[in-house]
């Protein structure tokens, strides 16, 4: 009996092992895949940033949008070595530089102007604009003076409805 118990004590604990290190061996075949590459043909982002400093970058990017990578990027696929992060060939990519450089220049402008200390001031941002779509979605204007209101809608100077 006591024979039994160190067997199935010893099989268990193979089986609890070799689950462990499933779960933990890399996708693939269980090789590693090379790190990601530097980043090449920075223009608007500073050419000394890494990797590691540009994703998280890039992930608000694609969440304030609701894209991923391919909306700029060649993108095959996460990991693929068809990537190809560098090229310029989707305006998507052109577009965001520019709105980069706007909202930095922005957010330059709003700082030399207002006189708040840093941690005060709310900055442009991509979310600001596009919440989430790749085209931003314009609210309707507001009703010219004295027009009628929208039906359904409150008065003018009312305020808002609780939900």
């Amino acid at each position: 009996m006591i024979r039994f118990t160190r067997v199935t004590l010893a099989l268990g604990i193979v089986i609890l092992t070799s689950t462990i290190a499933a779960a933990q061996a890399p996708a693939g075949g269980g090789q590693r895949g090379a790190p990601p590459p530097e980043p090449t043909n920075l223009q608007v982002l500073p050419k000394t940033m890494t990797t590691a400093q540009i994703l998280p970058i890039m992930r608000n990017f694609a969440a304030a949008l609701g894209t991923n990578c391919g909306y700029c990027h060649v993108w095959t696929g996460a990991g693929l070595p068809t990537n190809d992060y560098a090229a310029d060939t989707k305006p998507a990519k052109l577009v965001a530089r520019v709105m980069i450089q706007m909202s930095n220049e922005i957010n330059e402008k709003l700082a030399a102007n207002i006189k708040k200390p840093a941690s005060e001031l709310t900055r442009v941002q991509c979310m600001t604009c596009h919440r989430g779509a790749a085209i931003p979605v314009l609210p309707p204007p507001a009703p010219a003076p004295g027009a009628p209101a929208a039906p359904g809608a409150a008065p003018a100077g009312a305020p808002p409805a609780e939900r």
